[in-house]
């Protein structure tokens, strides 16, 4: 009985002695200020939308081809529905809302990389749900990597194809 009590002993001591030198030798953790993410706006929202409508295409350079070079004037995309997953095929004309369920659909610009280059294609879209009246995606949608610029939608997925 004296020999248990004597392991039992030992091992709450053992176990003590852990404790003490772990507190002992370890390091002070230094908090950083916390950032309040509501005060935070997305850098897609400040983008003021009349300048993009009514710019002058003077950024175009000879590597990349713009919408207005090429007088590309629409856009292919395909919008998952989750809910049925049937996908559809959608042709839009450039700087014109496209009503698809509850979501209104407004390309502005498209991108397609030179053909020295890797392939590339890319719309600027600016996406809103219609019933809540709220913007739910504005940027460059990129064709070789969606998840990257993916609209949060519970019902739609929307990926760019081509511009023609």
């Amino acid at each position: 009985m004296r020999n248990g009590l004597q392991k039992i002993n030992f091992l709450i001591f053992l176990s003590f002695l852990f404790t003490c030198v772990e507190t002992i030798l370890a390091e002070d953790v230094q908090l950083s200020p916390l950032i309040n993410l509501d005060q935070i706006e997305p850098s897609y929202d400040s983008i003021d939308e009349s300048l993009i409508e009514n710019r002058i295409d003077d950024e175009s350079s000879d590597t990349s081809i713009s919408a207005d070079e090429n007088k590309i004037s629409y856009v292919s995309l395909s919008v998952l529905n989750k809910i049925t997953a049937n996908v559809d095929n959608l042709d839009i004309k450039l700087k014109e809302n496209f009503e698809y369920g509850e979501l209104r659909i407004y390309p502005i610009d498209c991108y397609l990389s030179s053909p020295e280059k890797q392939p590339e294609t890319a719309i600027y879209l600016n996406v809103y749900h219609n019933t809540k009246d709220e913007k739910i995606f504005s940027g460059w949608m990129l064709k070789t990597l969606p998840s990257i610029s993916a609209i949060e939608h519970p019902i739609y997925d929307i990926w760019v194809n081509d511009c023609y």
